[in-house]
């Protein structure tokens, strides 16, 4: 194949074309260590292949290179079935906190560039109708990737709340230092301290992790059942995806920034565990992933998972942690931090006329979120929607 080489501003050649990878295994998936990105990194995806794939689904991440063959991108997508169409989308799942696809080629990509790359990639899957995604913001923790600029996508009304501890130089950013977080601590756990001294753990091998990853979804399956809203927890599958990423082993510490970290952390009151934290401690981010309490009324009064939500952000200062993410969404507490609100966006973009059911759907999500808060009293009856849908997807796939 002849490809003529023009040398843009930024010192790429044009134009761009793409492959599939193969899988997480693919050597290019090497190259994106670099981007301290836990939801591109090989074992998060090979997890997802493991126990989150449904029948008739397939984890198809695109490469993108320039003129030269030099690698500029990994998009991590997976081919499935929506609306009865096949489509490419994100990898997602309820599980996946943003979409931030690599950018590898040292520069970020204007926004002409962006548009070239994003062609390329989705060209790259044959036989699908449509591609979406969501969750993305315009930087993750402040490093750019190859969405950034793109001009094709739209605010999804929600955003995500991020905790900058250090500065690309590594120096303090003076946000939520060690002696702001010990003065929320101590007003927050007097109620708590009262009912019996408090002691925060990290699980130090398999067993705690497993045993605390049990007490979690106990603890969440009673919250969520309450409160009759969906929660990916309820779901085996996603259960045993984060319960092998806990078996990681933690003596390399994510050394390469290529394999996830996940850690799990109780929270004592007396010999009682009343809340337990879950994350990824990956290449110097540590992400909120799932923080629990327990159901006890008697326990709940006095803040658990704010006392232990602390306790978290204080050993990622002690382990010079570059960012705490408290991740997607605006629950009342993340007020608490002194955090950055990142604002997130989505696209839908149908591939042939048939995929066009795929942008109107997006486009009621928008408008349906948007009524969910002006009229806060819709939003149970959406979760419960919401959850029946996302049963009814997956015993569909399996029929496939």
């Amino acid at each position: 194949m002849n490809v003529s080489k023009s040398i843009n501003d930024s010192g790429r050649t044009a134009p761009f074309t793409a492959r599939l990878l193969e899988g997480p295994q693919d050597p290019l998936f090497a190259a994106a260590g670099s981007e301290k990105n836990v939801f591109i990194s090989r074992t998060f995806l090979a997890g997802i292949e493991k126990h989150i794939l449904g029948p008739g689904e397939r984890l198809m991440p695109v490469g993108v290179f320039d003129g030269a063959g030099q690698p500029v991108a990994i998009f991590p997508f997976v081919r499935r079935k929506h609306l009865g169409l096949s489509i490419i989308e994100a990898v997602d799942f309820g599980i996946t906190d943003y979409f931030a696809p690599a950018c590898l080629s040292g520069n970020e990509l204007t926004s002409e560039e962006t548009a070239q790359v994003w062609r390329a990639a989705v060209k790259a899957v044959p036989g699908v109708h449509a591609v979406a995604f969501k969750k993305m913001p315009r930087r993750l923790h402040g490093r750019a990737h190859a969405l950034t600029h793109a001009r094709f996508v739209k605010p999804m009304g929600t955003n995500a709340t991020t905790i900058f501890l250090r500065d690309a130089d590594g120096q303090s950013t003076g946000t939520m230092d060690l002696a702001s977080i010990a003065r929320k601590l101590k007003k927050t756990a007097k109620v708590l301290q009262k009912l019996g001294s408090l002691t925060f753990e990290e699980a130090r091998d398999r067993a705690d992790a497993d045993d605390w990853l049990d007490k979690l979804v106990c603890f969440r399956t009673a919250r969520f059942e309450q409160l009759a809203r969906y929660d990916a927890l309820l779901d085996p599958h996603v259960v045993a995806f984060y319960r092998d990423l806990a078996h990681e082993d933690r003596a390399h510490e994510n050394a390469n920034h290529e394999d996830p970290v996940a850690r799990v952390f109780a929270l004592r009151c007396g010999e009682e565990i009343v809340a337990v934290t879950y994350g990824f401690a990956f290449g110097g981010i540590f992400t909120l992933i799932a923080p629990t309490i327990t159901p006890k009324p008697e326990f709940q009064t006095g803040s658990p998972g704010l006392v232990a939500m602390f306790k978290t952000l204080e050993w990622c200062q002690k382990k010079e942690f570059d960012v705490f993410d408290l991740s997607v969404g605006s629950l009342s507490y993340k007020s608490r931090f002194d955090a950055d609100s990142i604002e997130l966006f989505e696209c839908q973009q149908a591939l042939t006329p048939l995929g066009l059911p795929i942008v109107l759907e997006g486009w009621l999500r928008r408008r349906i979120r948007h009524l969910a808060v002006t009229h806060p009293g819709l939003r149970t009856s959406l979760e419960r929607l919401r959850r029946r849908h996302d049963v009814k997807t997956r015993e569909s796939s399996s029929d496939e």
